[in-house]
């Protein structure tokens, strides 16, 4: 184990493995966020795809109800599947007026999924309190999070591999497509994601 107190050092360390994967990229983040470091981490998650590698990311729909459709665009990628964590029954509006119209389900607006784990072929991992954006890296502006992760190797991956594919497969974990829109799916969302993480 390896500690990578760094946002830098954090954020390149979680590159490096998807770049250096060549059979599977496991990824489970409680918050990917719309911004450089956001987008940068799932441009890699889609060139991984098209390389060949087997990507699968799971993510917390707390936040990420705005992000149908980037999300959408990245499951259309070759390689690529994306679920969200017990995604809340309202899907349009703000973080606010999503929980509120869902109150009705109090246990699906209780319940998150706080983990934080990319995964490399089964071999290497990153485990920590950072999510996916420009905060927890030291790259915002005007204060950042300041956070640690641990980078590990041996028979421990295994476990959190285990880890991975227990939430993965839960009933809670959705295909993004079941929740996209219509028009947020397909080639479209394919081709709408490329030109969305290009531009940064």
């Amino acid at each position: 184990m390896r500690l990578l107190p760094s946002g830098d050092q954090a954020f390149e360390a979680r590159i490096a493995l998807v770049r250096m994967a060549q059979r599977s990229v496991d990824a489970q983040y409680y918050q990917i966020a719309d911004d450089a470091s956001g987008l940068q981490f799932l441009r890699e998650l889609r060139d991984a795809g098209q390389r060949g590698v087997r990507v699968r990311l799971l993510v917390d729909d707390l936040y990420a109800g705005e992000e149908d459709a980037l999300l959408a665009g990245l499951a259309a990628q070759q390689g690529v599947e994306v679920r969200l964590f017990n995604p809340l029954p309202a899907r349009d509006g703000s973080l606010a007026r999503r929980t509120l119209m869902s109150l009705h389900e109090f246990s699906r607006v209780n319940r998150r999924m706080h983990n934080k784990l990319l995964v490399a072929d089964n071999a290497f991992a990153i485990s920590g309190g950072r999510n996916v954006a420009d905060a927890y890296f030291e790259r915002s502006e005007p204060a950042n999070f300041i956070d640690m992760d641990v980078l590990a190797a041996g028979p421990v991956v295994a476990d959190m591999s285990a880890i991975f594919d227990e939430y993965w497969n839960s009933e809670q974990a959705y295909p993004v497509q079941s929740l996209a829109a219509a028009d947020e799916q397909g080639e479209p969302a394919r081709r709408a994601f490329d030109a969305r993480v290009l531009e940064r």
